[in-house]
């Protein structure tokens, strides 16, 4: 994943980084990946992937499309939190982790993520760590609200990266996990604060619901990773919901048509925006 991302801040863009979380979903983003001819990132936190039946399960999923289809991209765990979950998705064949330790003190997050990144080190593998706290719900997590939403210090952010070596740094500027219950206000200005300080591409969480013209605004200030799940969710449900009228479940082979296409679009059009 490291290197994909780098390619694509040189760039210009960013990589979408779409949840998955069954075979429909999986299929969707190798199909978005291969028409659209960029790289996509494959995630799944501990929740999806156990629904899947395990992340040797997933992978051998992700591993079938993207042989079959020639794509470029990364399978990762998202908001993994603890060294156990890591260990196991690197050893089912996961390109990239992420270590979630955003609500333990500072000198805690540094010790996890610097083990981290010897254990993927040891796996070629890539590592993103998460610095601030990003609100609302994620990976199965107490939800944090957004009046405690933590925006992270630039300062921080460049001893920290320092300090662990991580590949990426995941960043809270305002954005949510989930649905926005206001109007978004993403501060671009910490934001740009955080990249001249740190050397390393920059995740944006919580892309969901947040303005493509303020998407764009973060990826040229040097956001390379932007995480999609709640849209993409919701895609398929609404999906769902539109063809109970229209087609009888008896047939399953043309019922989830409708919804996968709904699920296609949206992945189509995010990486759209992240590529212009």
């Amino acid at each position: 994943m490291d290197s994909l991302m780098r390619v694509a801040r040189s760039e210009g863009r960013a990589l979408p980084a779409f949840e998955c979380w069954d075979s429909n979903s999986v299929h969707a983003i190798a199909v978005a990946a291969d028409r659209a001819a960029k790289p996509v990132i494959f995630q799944a936190s501990v929740t999806e992937y156990g629904y899947c039946g395990g992340p040797d399960a997933l992978a051998a999923m992700v591993r079938w499309y993207v042989d079959k289809l020639g794509i470029d991209a990364a399978l990762h765990l998202d908001h993994g939190t603890s060294l156990e979950q890591v260990e196991e998705c690197l050893a089912a064949g996961f390109t990239s982790v992420m270590i979630d330790a955003s609500r333990a003190p500072f000198e805690e997050n540094v010790r996890l993520t610097r083990e981290t990144v010897a254990m993927a080190a040891a796996a070629n593998a890539s590592v993103e760590a998460e610095l601030g706290h990003v609100a609302g719900a994620e990976a199965g997590l107490e939800e944090i609200a957004e009046h405690e939403a933590s925006l992270t210090d630039p300062e921080e952010a460049a001893r920290f990266v320092a300090e662990t070596g991580c590949d990426c740094l995941a960043v809270a500027v305002g954005t949510v996990h989930g649905v926005y219950r206001g109007e978004p206000n993403i501060r671009t200005d910490r934001l740009a604060a955080i990249v001249e300080r740190v050397d390393v591409p920059i995740v944006l969480h919580g892309g969901s619901g947040t303005p493509p013209a303020k998407i764009r605004e973060c990826i040229r200030l040097g956001v390379a990773k932007v995480n999609i799940c709640t849209e993409i969710q919701q895609a398929w449900l609404d999906g769902l919901a539109a063809v109970r009228s229209e087609r009888t479940i008896s047939v399953p082979g043309l019922y989830y048509i409708p919804p996968f296409e709904a699920l296609l679009k949206v992945m189509l059009e995010k990486i759209a925006v992240f590529s212009l």
